[in-house]
């Protein structure tokens, strides 16, 4: 049997399920009998428990959970919906693989930013809508009663069960076709995470309003334009009036809890309020801070609650940056039992070991070397006793370190860097084998390096190797231009091989010198 998206806009021809065909293939498929179906027909309200989880300003969520039976059969009519379900490109929630990171992504460099939030997203979808989506989905009519029936409770979709998720986002299937509409219309991108509905633009968002742009911060649902407020209102919703706000370009723009102002971060009161919670657990013990948790509202274990918290900022700031890495270490020293493995990815790795040094007259580069420690060329450094160093993502923070040995005929210099935090940077690993002519290797630095630039990757091979004045040198093929200086030049395993020593338009040659010629540096500087 099929049938066609009539709710969903298009008419696309889609196969019904097997499982859905009639009521006994429904029941098989569920191993559910007649006389169970009518108990929990009839009973339903018994098999649900309620309870409040905290959120974000002192408020609580009321999720409906289904006992472990229901639970169970709710789970296996979730991958049946699922194959009803078209995911449309701007919904993120309950989606696999997108979160509210990629929620944010998508406003990413975008300077104007309308939120919007439906009120009583789950309550507002009822069962009779439940029966009438799947009735116009072409399931059969005594199909779709029993399944609206099996996953709601007291006549509304419950948020805990496993099939509200993906039933929501099937009743709002037109209403993102009508949104995404409003959006290109008014030159916007759309998402929607559940029900938080954001549009973003490059451009003040003058369509959105049936006025005027209202100034930064809350503003009434009502200045909506007609047209806006008509395609939610005809989907059966209604935006909550205490939470429709608009960010411009001089104010802070967030996305489903996400700061997008510069890269994606997460809101400080919420990097505080974990630290906060770690310094209790520090000062009061496990005890005493599991206490005061509880006593401030807090629902459960503690430590798990830090776990989730840090996992999320993990989840959006990368394993890599400092914030991430200090708060799991903090974790780990008091919850040493279950610690937080932070393990960042080969980019992330080499992205915090590369480091810019700066002077007065110009920049160069210098990294993390495991077992030597941070390397740069000689003539970065050449007539001073100290340097400042930082890396991009924290411009402003500069860490002034001591000039430990210079040898200018190799023209490489080591660093003193016990003033740098263990959590700000991350360590390269020297080749385990020899490189060799025709090898794939990287350059990484900072050409000329401003701020707001990244790191600059530049992937070529090795040409030649050569000995010059003593010296084991490498000779690349990408340009190695100035500012790169006391880059590392990795293989294809993201080893040092090199150390860049001189290139550019107007040298002749890219060169490098070899990783090991550090030893006698090293030898020297002890």
């Amino acid at each position: 049997m099929s049938s066609a998206r009539r709710v969903f806009g298009k008419r696309i021809p889609i196969p019904i399920p097997p499982e859905l065909t009639d009521e006994p293939a429904l029941l098989a498929y569920l191993k559910l009998s007649p006389a169970e179906l009518k108990r929990i027909w009839w009973f339903r309200r018994r098999m649900y428990s309620q309870f409040e989880i905290a959120k974000g300003s002192g408020k609580v969520r009321l999720i409906t959970a289904p006992d472990r039976r229901l639970k169970i059969i709710q789970q296996k009519l979730r991958p049946v919906l699922e194959q009803l379900y078209r995911v449309r490109d701007p919904v993120h929630g309950f989606v696999l693989q997108r979160s509210v990171k990629t929620n944010a992504e998508s406003h990413g460099g975008r300077r104007f930013v309308v939120n919007l939030d439906l009120k009583d997203f789950f309550p507002t979808i009822t069962e009779k809508r439940i029966v009438g989506l799947l009735q116009s989905l072409g399931v059969d009519s005594r199909v779709s009663e029993i399944m609206a029936r099996l996953c709601c409770h007291a006549s509304q979709l419950p948020q805990g069960a496993p099939t509200s998720p993906v039933l929501s986002n099937m009743i709002c299937y037109r209403l993102d076709t009508d949104l995404l509409l409003n959006a290109k219309e008014s030159r916007c991108i759309y998402t929607r995470y559940a029900d938080d509905i954001t549009f973003s633009s490059y451009q003040p968002p003058t369509p959105l309003f049936e006025v005027a742009v209202p100034t930064a911060g809350r503003f009434s649902p009502d200045m909506l334009a007609p047209a806006l407020r008509a395609a939610i209102t005809s989907n059966g919703f209604v935006v909550h009036p205490d939470k429709a706000h608009y960010a411009d370009r001089n104010s802070r723009r967030m996305v489903t809890g996400v700061k997008i102002n510069d890269g994606l971060n997460v809101d400080r009161l919420y990097v505080r309020r974990v630290r906060a919670m770690l310094h209790s657990v520090e000062k009061l013990g496990l005890s005493g801070a599991q206490a005061r948790y509880s006593s401030d509202g807090g629902k459960g274990d503690l430590a798990a609650h830090l776990r989730g918290k840090i996992a999320y900022i993990a989840h959006l700031k990368g394993h890599a940056d400092p914030v991430v890495r200090s708060l799991a270490r903090r974790y780990n020293t008091n919850f040493a039992a279950k610690p937080i493995k932070l393990t960042p990815t080969a980019e992330e790795r080499r992205d915090r070991s590369v480091w810019v040094v700066e002077d007065a007259e110009h920049t160069g580069t210098s990294f993390f070397l495991k077992g030597v420690g941070l390397v740069t060329a000689a003539h970065c450094v050449e007539g001073l006793s100290e340097v400042d160093v930082l890396h991009p993502s924290k411009h402003t923070t500069t860490f002034k370190v001591k000039i430990l040995h210079v040898d200018t005929h190799r023209d490489l210099a080591l660093l003193d860097h016990t003033s740098i935090p263990a959590t700000e940077f991350y360590e390269l690993q020297p080749a385990t084998k020899p490189v060799a002519v025709t090898d794939a290797v990287t350059a990484v630095g900072y050409p000329d390096w401003g701020y707001g630039e990244r790191l600059n990757i530049r992937p070529g091979g090795v040409s030649l190797l050569t000995i010059r004045s003593g010296v084991q040198m490498i000779e690349v093929t990408q340009q190695l231009t100035q500012g790169m200086s006391g880059g590392p030049i990795l293989n294809a395993n993201g080893e040092v091989v090199g150390v860049i020593h001189k290139g550019g338009p107007a040298e002749g040659r890219q060169l490098a010198i070899k990783v090991s010629e550090l030893d006698s540096v090293k030898m020297k500087a002890s």
